[in-house]
């Protein structure tokens, strides 16, 4: 009888153990899951407000009229944040003009395979800045629509013959290095000079001047400078503000007037999310004016 009544009251304990240890085991489970849940919810609160920023900065993009953008404009002031006070965030946004480098998809003509002759110099010149000019035709039959070789380029099974969505696409072609796409500390990549995310005309008033300086072999690095030193006094409004450059080929204006405009279609923004606890989250979207939306979003 004491070695059953023994046995019965160990059997209890090691179940009262069991079921404690179980208990335990789930109030810890249901708190992980209760600030798991909590988190997410915060996470949501924060993007919310962010979406909700990028919504009203899209608004005054829509509504700066003026016909160029340029950093000189209080609304793309590099130096200056717009704040805004949204529920229990405070959201800082600082809005970068975009089309300051060539679109890598605006270079073919509407029919997806043939180079537009007034960006020929310009893609040959990029090229040649990056020491590897013999990629210049190479790179067009990667993303041109048809399957037929160029002269100097080439035609294979990798070729996705479609417009691209973001530069590292180009990585699918063994010649392109990360070197190559993106730079090194000795030298500027492809990166510096082309963009997926442009529109059709590069914007003189944000484009860097090495941007500027191989849109044709006419236009020198030192005139490219002169327009960026002269568009921080005299933003360029039109084709006669770009002649009154001094320096400027005049007649310049005329042969690139198809691919040189004045204002941007696409512009990145920059939003900072803080709460009153001190927690910030920070996003990236690219939006494109006239009420087209959100282009890109990073977070």
């Amino acid at each position: 009888m004491r070695r059953s009544s023994g046995f019965i009251l160990v059997s209890v304990m090691l179940a009262a153990a069991t079921l404690l240890t179980a208990a335990t085991a789930f109030a810890w489970f249901a708190r992980a899951q209760s600030m798991a849940e909590a988190s997410r919810e915060r996470i949501y609160r924060f993007r919310g407000a962010a979406e909700i920023a990028v919504k009203v900065m899209s608004r005054r993009i829509d509504a700066d009229s003026n016909g160029w953008d340029g950093p000189t404009e209080k609304l793309y002031d590099p130096y200056e944040h717009v704040k805004l006070e949204i529920g229990e965030f405070t959201v800082e946004v600082q809005i970068r003009p975009l089309n300051d480098k060539i679109a890598i998809n605006a270079l073919l003509l509407p029919d997806g395979v043939t180079l537009r002759s007034e960006y020929e110099a310009a893609w040959e010149n990029i090229w040649e800045e990056l020491g590897q000019p013999r990629l210049a035709r190479e790179v067009i039959d990667f993303i041109d629509s048809d399957t037929d070789q160029k002269l100097g380029g080439a035609e294979r099974d990798i070729n996705i013959n479609r417009m691209i969505s973001d530069l590292s696409e180009l990585r699918a072609m063994p010649e392109i290095t990360d070197g190559v796409l993106w730079g090194t500390e000795d030298a500027p990549g492809l990166a510096a000079y082309v963009t997926a995310d442009g529109g059709e005309k590069l914007n003189v008033n944000v484009a860097a001047p090495e941007v500027l300086a191989v849109l044709d072999d006419t236009l020198t690095l030192s005139h490219a400078r002169s327009i960026a030193a002269y568009r921080l006094v005299n933003p360029i409004r039109d084709m006669d503000g770009l002649r009154a450059v001094p320096g400027f080929p005049a007649a310049l204006a005329t042969k690139l007037a198809n691919i040189i405009g004045f204002e941007s279609d696409r512009f990145l923004l920059s939003v900072r999310v803080s709460d009153e606890a001190g927690n910030v989250r920070n996003y990236r979207a690219t939006v494109e004016r006239g009420g087209a939306g959100v282009y890109r979003w990073e977070e």
